[in-house]
C-alpha cells in the first residue's frame, strides 16, 4: 500500500496568496486548528467565534500564527486580521485544493455509512495510487476545509464527507468542493428533526448534485424510496448516474452476500471477499466499486484488496474481553444511531451465535416530532428478539414505549450503577450490543472496563 507523508507546507506566501494579506511574519506551520484542546505547536490557529477568547492560549501552546477577524485579540507578529475567519479556513482549503489539483475528487453523503464509505474508498484506492481522505469525519462548513488543509501535495485521488444539520449545508460544502463523483450512500431518518419530514431531508441530500462538476457522475441507493427522482435530478444536470442495490434493475447489483459478495456490473459479474456478513457491509463495498467505475478506473484491479477492510472504531467493531473471570464480546456501534441503523445493528445481534444476548440501546437524537413514533418501532423490533436483557438509555419521556419490550431496564445515563447492572447479567461466552448516539455515551461501557483491568 502507498503511504503519504507528503503535506503540502503552510508558509508565509501560501497564506499571502490564499488570504489575500500582506505583512505576515516568516513562518512554515505543520497544519491548521480551529480548536487549543487539539493544537499542535507550530499549528495556524484560526479563531472561530469564540474561539477569538483562546488566540493567547493558542500562542502560548505554540501556533506560529493566529488568524482572527476582531482587532481586539491581536498580538504583534503572532496574529493577521481577516473579514471573516470561517471565509478564511474556506480560502485556505480551496487554495490547497487547487494547488494539488486531484485527478479527481469524490464527496459521500448520505444518512447512514458516509464515513466508513469514505475510509473503506480511501484505503482500497491506496493500493494503487496515492489516496487521501481527511481524518475523523470532518463533514462540517469548518471541519471540510480542515480536510483540505491536510491535503498531500502529491496526492492523485481525494475522497471527502459531507454532512448536514441544517438546510443548505450539503449544497453550500458541494459547491465548495466541486466534486467529480458524489456519492448519496442512502436516505433514512438521521436528523429527521432537523429537517421536518423525511422529503426535506431527501432535498437535503440531493442537493450534492448541485455541486458535481458538469459531466460528473452521481453514485445512490437504486432501492431507495427516492431513486427516481434522484435520477431525475442528476440527469437533468448532466450526469452520469449509477444506482447500487439488490434489485436487478439497479446498475450495479448484489446477488449474493455472506462474506463472498457476487455483484452484477455494467461490465459483468465480479466476485470478491470481505471479512463482514452483514447486508450493508455488502452494500457499501458494492457502492465503492461502483465509484471506482465512476472514476474511470477498473473496479477488478482492487478486488483482492477487500478482503484486507476492517471496521472503523465505533461502528461495529468487535471487541473481546475477559473481565470478572468472564470472557465476553462487545459489538461496539456506539458512534451513532438512527433508526434504521439500530434496526440493522439487532439483527447482526440476532444472527450471532451465542446463548446470551444483551442489547444496550442509547436513544436516537434529532428525531424531533418522531422521537416516539420510531422508538416505538425499536422496542417492538426487541419484542420479537430472542434477548436475554435489554437495557435502554435515554430520557425518562421514553421510557413507557421502551417498557412495550418487557425485558428492558431503563436508565436515564450510562452511570456506574447502571453499568454494573449490565455487568450482572454478563455470562461466559455473551455477547453485548451497544448502540446508540455517541452523545449518550455508551462508550463508557468499554472505557469502564478498561479502567478497572489497568
Amino acid at each position: 500500500m502507498l503511504i503519504l507523508k507528503q503535506q503540502m507546507q503552510l508558509t508565509t506566501d501560501l497564506l499571502k496568496e490564499a488570504l489575500h494579506v500582506t505583512n505576515l511574519p516568516e513562518f512554515i506551520a505543520s497544519g491548521v486548528s480551529i480548536d487549543t484542546r487539539t493544537i499542535k505547536a507550530g499549528d495556524i490557529f484560526i479563531a472561530i467565534n469564540r474561539g477569538h477568547e483562546f488566540v493567547s492560549d493558542a500562542i502560548k501552546a505554540g501556533a506560529s500564527l493566529a488568524v482572527i477577524d476582531d482587532p481586539k485579540y491581536a498580538v504583534p507578529g503572532k496574529t493577521v486580521i481577516v473579514n471573516n475567519t470561517t471565509e478564511a479556513l474556506k480560502s485556505i482549503g480551496s487554495y490547497i485544493k487547487n494547488k494539488v489539483n486531484l485527478k479527481k475528487l469524490v464527496a459521500i453523503t448520505g444518512s447512514i455509512g458516509k464515513t466508513t464509505t469514505k475510509f473503506w474508498l480511501n484505503s482500497i484506492l491506496s493500493h494503487k495510487y496515492k489516496s487521501f481522505c481527511g481524518i475523523k469525519n470532518y463533514n462540517t462548513v469548518y471541519g471540510v476545509p480542515l480536510a483540505l488543509c491536510q491535503l498531500d501535495d502529491d496526492a492523485d485521488f481525494g475522497v471527502f464527507e459531507i454532512g448536514s444539520s441544517h438546510s443548505g449545508e450539503i449544497l453550500e460544502l458541494s459547491q465548495y468542493l466541486t466534486p467529480d463523483v458524489g456519492v448519496i450512500t442512502n436516505i433514512y431518518e438521521s436528523h429527521i428533526g432537523n429537517f421536518g419530514d423525511k422529503q426535506s431531508l431527501a432535498k437535503e441530500k440531493i442537493s450534492i448534485i448541485d455541486g458535481i462538476k458538469p459531466n460528473g457522475a452521481l453514485i445512490f441507493d437504486g432501492n431507495s424510496e427516492f431513486a427516481s427522482e434522484i435520477s431525475k435530478v442528476a440527469k437533468s444536470k448532466n450526469l452520469n448516474t449509477l444506482s447500487v442495490g439488490f434489485l436487478s434493475d439497479c446498475d450495479f447489483y448484489i446477488t449474493s452476500y455472506n462474506k463472498i459478495v457476487k455483484l452484477v456490473t455494467p461490465s459483468g459479474m465480479l466476485e470478491y471477499t470481505i471479512p463482514f456478513q452483514e447486508k450493508h457491509c455488502a452494500y457499501i463495498t458494492a457502492t465503492i466499486i461502483a465509484t471506482i467505475y465512476a472514476m474511470g478506473l477498473n473496479p477488478s484491479e482492487f478486488l483482492p484488496f477487500f478482503s484486507e477492510l476492517s471496521r472503523i472504531a465505533g461502528r461495529g467493531n468487535i471487541e473481546k474481553y475477559t473481565f470478572r473471570n468472564r470472557t465476553f464480546e462487545v459489538i461496539n456501534d456506539c458512534y451513532n444511531a438512527s433508526p434504521t441503523a439500530v434496526l440493522a445493528a439487532l439483527d447482526t445481534l440476532q444472527a450471532w451465535q451465542s446463548q446470551s444476548k444483551v442489547a444496550v440501546i442509547g436513544q436516537m437524537k434529532e428525531l424531533g416530532q418522531y422521537e416516539q413514533h420510531y422508538h416505538n418501532v425499536i422496542a417492538n423490533k426487541l419484542s420479537s428478539m430472542d434477548l436475554n436483557n435489554v437495557f435502554f438509555i435515554g430520557d425518562k419521556t421514553l421510557w413507557a414505549t421502551m417498557r412495550q419490550c418487557k425485558k428492558v431496564q431503563c436508565f436515564e445515563r450510562l452511570d456506574e450503577f447502571a453499568i454494573e447492572k449490565i455487568l450482572e447479567v454478563i455470562q461466559n461466552g455473551s455477547v453485548v450490543l451497544l448502540k446508540g448516539s455517541l452523545s449518550v455515551g455508551l462508550k463508557r461501557f468499554i472505557e469502564y472496563i478498561k479502567c478497572s483491568l489497568i
